[in-house]
């Protein structure tokens, strides 16, 4: 995606500055799997970027889970004190939903999204992952602060998804101008995208093979996983789910006061809930205040910064 940054070439997620939580919550369908794709310990963590070039000034650690966890943003710095935060954030309705299709194309979900997402809160106490926690996952703004607390608000610098995938992009001039790298042209490409392979195809059933593509992650660079899943997938075709609008009406309505705190600490408005009538009143869905997912990264090194 950028040019100046330097990345895990095998792995883009790391998940050590997370690692003891993800480890007390296995008990969801699929968390078993959890433990061989986290790093958990820093002689691992230091040997995955151990191929960049000396001098390499900027290295980033892209894990969805240190936002959420509490206990991440002490860690990074104790780690890297010097790291810069980015967080990128998507409208919250649209990202728990996304969530689910994620466990659903795993085959981890199976209850439609309205009942999965009311059971939120038992899962949560039953000690499945956090993937579960499609309520919990759209809360931001707690997560924001901590940290703004722990880095202060010149190292943090808060992004919204739909912006930086905007053809012609001012968010990304001014991330690349915080992070001293240069974006390649044109938006990003999309990574991780949800869906199940249609029945009857080949490449398909080899895309939707979970032990094949884990065994592949483990050869393959990033960057080169990257372009050829984005081609395979335009070759076969994928169905998902699809969110009822009713149902996403009531999750913004539910998320509204907590984007208007964010709106707050991040200096701007997101857009997510313009040309829905405006923001939603907010609304109340079993609310369990919980901080959501998004990216963070961090290294160490005399000569290196490191970037979240």
């Amino acid at each position: 995606m950028a040019d100046g940054i330097g990345t895990s070439a095998i792995r883009k997620e790391q998940h050590f500055f997370s690692a003891p939580e993800i480890l007390e919550r296995l008990s969801g369908p699929g968390d078993g799997g959890l433990p061989a794709n986290i790093v958990q310990d820093e002689a691992s963590y230091l040997a995955a970027f151990a191929h960049l070039p000396e001098g390499t000034r900027n290295v980033a650690d892209v894990s969805p889970s240190y936002f959420q966890n509490s206990n991440a943003p002490l860690r990074i710095r104790r780690f890297a004190p010097e790291a810069r935060i980015v967080i990128l954030l998507r409208d919250p309705a649209r990202k728990v939903f996304s969530q689910y299709v994620h466990l659903w194309s795993l085959d981890h979900e199976t209850l439609p999204f309205e009942e999965a997402f009311a059971k939120s809160a038992e899962r949560r106490e039953a000690g499945y992952s956090a993937m579960f926690d499609y309520e919990g996952g759209g809360y931001y703004a707690d997560a924001i602060q901590r940290y703004l607390d722990v880095f202060g608000a010149d190292r943090v610098r808060v992004e919204i998804f739909e912006d930086l995938f905007q053809e012609d992009s001012a968010a990304r001039e001014a991330l690349a101008a915080f992070l001293g790298a240069r974006f390649r042209d044109g938006p990003p490409p999309r990574m991780n995208v949800g869906g199940r392979a249609k029945a009857g195809s080949l490449i398909g059933a080899l895309i939707d093979n979970r032990a094949l593509r884990d065994r592949v992650k483990g050869y393959l660079p990033v960057a080169f996983r990257s372009k050829l899943g984005e081609r395979l997938r335009k070759a076969v075709k994928t169905e998902k789910p699809h969110i009822d609008p009713a149902m996403r009406d009531r999750l913004r309505a539910l998320y509204a006061a907590d984007v208007q705190r964010v709106e707050a600490l991040i200096g701007r408005g997101t857009g997510w809930f313009v040309g829905a009538g405006g923001a939603a009143a907010p609304q109340t869905l079993a609310r369990v205040p919980a901080p959501s997912l998004a990216g963070a990264m961090a290294s160490k090194g005399a000569d290196r910064r490191a970037v979240v």
